[in-house]
């Protein structure tokens, strides 16, 4: 394994803090940060060293014209069922608004400022770190299908205690927790579908979804990929 830094952010909203996990030589350093328009991306942890793939649990855009649902959505059986048209619509919906309304305004944000490249969007550039969208209960199922999901909500110790088990079962480490709470595994998951998506030639074989497209008058992209292993 390559020294290379990825970041994985389980996403909350511009009124709530992301957990950040990032990733390298299979160690977790962990952080938060408060994602806003003017703050799109954590600060890297490292100095002097660049993060070449963010990935986030957040959708990076919506549905394809006259379609409610995405893709990627009905593959990964994520629970953003169904989307709003437009940013208008976006403006009174109620259902996870806050996610949605933070993930498209990210992925949007970082390819119009060009600080990454959103994977399937366009051609990649040398100079620019990957970003991406996944899921952890999709990456579960992925990683670890034998073994029963607990409910987030209902036993997140035992959540998190399982998995950040089956977690370091595949070599990885972290110094500053010795049980992460269920944000936190949220975000090592993300981290590690960052890293697959590196260490493939070509999309890692658990993607779903179809190729984002920029609908420009919207100022929103369109579908888009959930990247898994």
């Amino acid at each position: 394994m390559t020294s290379t830094l990825v970041c994985g952010i389980d996403t909350g909203t511009f009124s709530s803090p992301s957990y950040v996990a990032w990733l390298q030589n299979r160690t977790f350093v962990l952080d938060l940060y408060q994602p806003g328009p003017d703050r799109l991306l954590p600060e890297k942890p490292f100095a002097g060293m660049a993060a070449s793939a963010y990935a986030l649990d957040a959708p990076q855009g919506l549905a394809n014209l006259g379609r409610k649902r995405r893709h990627a959505d009905k593959q990964a059986k994520t629970p953003t069922r169904v989307l709003p048209k437009d940013r208008n619509a976006l403006t009174e919906w109620k259902l996870y608004r806050g996610l949605i309304e933070a993930g498209i305004d990210i992925f949007w944000g970082i390819r119009e400022r060009g600080l990454c490249t959103v994977v399937g969007l366009e051609q990649s550039s040398r100079q620019l770190p990957f970003a991406m969208e996944t899921y952890p209960r999709y990456l579960l199922r992925r990683l670890f299908p034998e073994t029963r999901i607990p409910s987030k909500k209902k036993a997140g110790a035992e959540y998190a205690r399982v998995f950040w088990s089956r977690i370091r079962s595949l070599g990885y480490s972290c110094e500053s927790v010795r049980t992460p709470s269920v944000d936190q595994v949220d975000a090592m998951l993300c981290a590690i579908a960052a890293e697959s998506f590196l260490s493939q030639a070509d999309l890692p074989a658990g993607t779903v979804g179809e190729p984002p497209w920029l609908d420009r008058p919207g100022r929103v992209i369109r579908e888009g990929y959930i990247v898994a292993p």
